[in-house]
């Protein structure tokens, strides 16, 4: 039988190696590898107004790394951005392995422009220039002289309301041209028109209430006189005296700053239980409870307050503090309240202004009276009306001359030509002449 046991021998051979073998002989299986958990990280976004950044949040893997792109709005450019560790170049923003939630911040900045003024002469403006954001708008506050108007005003796209300027909105420098004109007219050829500040200190008191609108009134009067434009006056003046009536050139305007350069109106308040009219001068003498005189070689000086005696009764009207007669912390002028300004209900007799006129008359040479004491050889009384020698008329002979210190207002109504030549020449070269060329930028 030995092919029979040579045969399952080889059947049994073939149905090990078929199932692989004894359990013996198995070889253990590979390990499977599961990679670690990686965190993930929220990185948002802050940014101010001017632009974009894409995107606005991102989650990442901590092993990651993500580019954001940053928008500029026109007008505006990137000031900073910062934030997660990353890392800026150009308009793009690079975040990698964060390490924990955070923010990228990022600040634009709009571009800014420049907003110039130019004014004329007549008044001015709060700056001569403005810084402006793009997009934005600048406002000009807008300050004629109390002699000039606002003409014009033009550039930037704007608008004027009243006396502001509201530019368009800004995306270039620009100008702005502010034109002033006069309230009156220029002097004829020949004669120089000389415009000089006044500040107006008012004594206030429980009798004494005067508006910045009534001392407006007077400054409008009086250069009105001193300019020859009371019409209403000068057409009364006999045809013989005509030709004798002067435009003397001289124009007031309140002042604008005070004397430290600060914007002003003008216009100074204190209240005193003070007269304007006192042997002492203490409405003049802050250490007394006045108000002191600003410099007299750049403004006119007015003091305006109670001027009645104990039982109210009105006595000097004014007064002109002379140079060479006086200290000079006094020089200047004072008046009454009641006569200071146009608008009723004024002093009768003396409700046109004209107390003040006469009274800068004095201030500006004209010593002494053409009619009332006092009257010596010397003064102005004795000139020809046009200061030639052959003329016959005479200022005495001028009982409408505002230097008349017997007559009411009504009757008041011009200046000679002599007169004229007097304050020119007082103003110019006189004592008044450090006045005179310390405001010759405004003439």
């Amino acid at each position: 039988m030995p092919h029979i046991r040579t045969y399952l021998i080889g059947i049994t051979s073939a149905i090990l190696l078929g199932c692989g073998g004894s359990s013996d002989s198995e070889s253990p299986e590979s390990p499977v590898t599961i990679p670690p958990e990686q965190n993930s990280y929220m990185v948002s976004t802050s940014l101010s107004e001017g632009g974009s950044i894409t995107p606005d949040s991102f989650e990442m893997a901590e092993n990651s790394e993500k580019t954001f792109l940053i928008g500029i709005n026109p007008g505006f450019e990137l000031e900073s951005v910062s934030g997660c560790d990353g890392t800026v170049e150009g308009e793009k923003f690079t975040v990698s392995n964060p390490e924990k939630n955070c923010t990228i911040e990022v600040k634009f900045k709009a571009f800014q422009y420049t907003v110039n003024v130019t004014t004329s002469l007549g008044g001015w403006i709060d700056s001569p220039s403005y810084q402006v954001s793009y997009g934005e708008k600048a406002k000009i506050n807008i300050h004629p002289n109390s002699d000039h108007v606002i003409e014009s005003v033009t550039g930037c796209g704007g608008m004027l309301n009243e006396q502001q300027y509201t530019t368009g909105n800004i995306s270039a420098d620009c100008t702005v041209n502010v034109n002033f004109s006069g309230r009156f007219p220029l002097p004829e050829e020949g004669i120089e028109r000389i415009r000089l500040p006044v500040v107006v200190h008012v004594i206030e008191n429980e009798y004494v209430q005067i508006s910045d609108e009534q001392i407006y009134s007077q400054i409008e009067a009086t250069n009105r006189h001193f300019r020859a434009l009371n019409s209403d006056d000068l057409e009364t003046i006999e045809e013989e005296f005509a030709p004798y009536i002067a435009d003397t050139g001289i124009q007031l305007y309140l002042a604008s700053h005070d004397p430290d350069g600060n914007p002003h109106s003008g216009i100074n308040r204190k209240t005193a239980q003070l007269s304007v009219i006192t042997l002492g001068n203490e409405y003049a003498k802050a250490e007394k409870g006045g108000i002191d005189a600003w410099p007299n070689d750049q403004y006119i000086n007015v003091w305006v307050g109670y001027a009645r005696d104990l039982e109210g009764t009105l006595g000097l009207l004014g007064r002109a503090n002379i140079p060479g007669f006086v200290e000079d912390r006094l020089i200047g002028v004072v008046v009454a309240d009641s006569v200071f300004g146009v608008i009723p209900p004024r002093e009768p007799r003396f409700d046109e202004g004209k107390t003040f006129t006469h009274e800068l008359g004095h201030l500006f040479g004209l010593i002494g009276h053409t009619h009332g004491v006092p009257t010596d050889e010397n003064t102005h009384r004795h000139l020809t009306c046009d200061g030639l020698p052959t003329t016959q008329c005479k200022n005495s002979d001028l009982a409408m001359n505002f230097m008349n210190a017997e007559t009411d207002d009504k009757d008041q109504k011009m200046f000679s030509i002599s007169q004229y030549q007097v304050m020119e020449k007082w103003i110019k070269t006189g004592p008044l002449k450090a006045l005179y060329i310390n405001n010759q930028a405004n003439n």
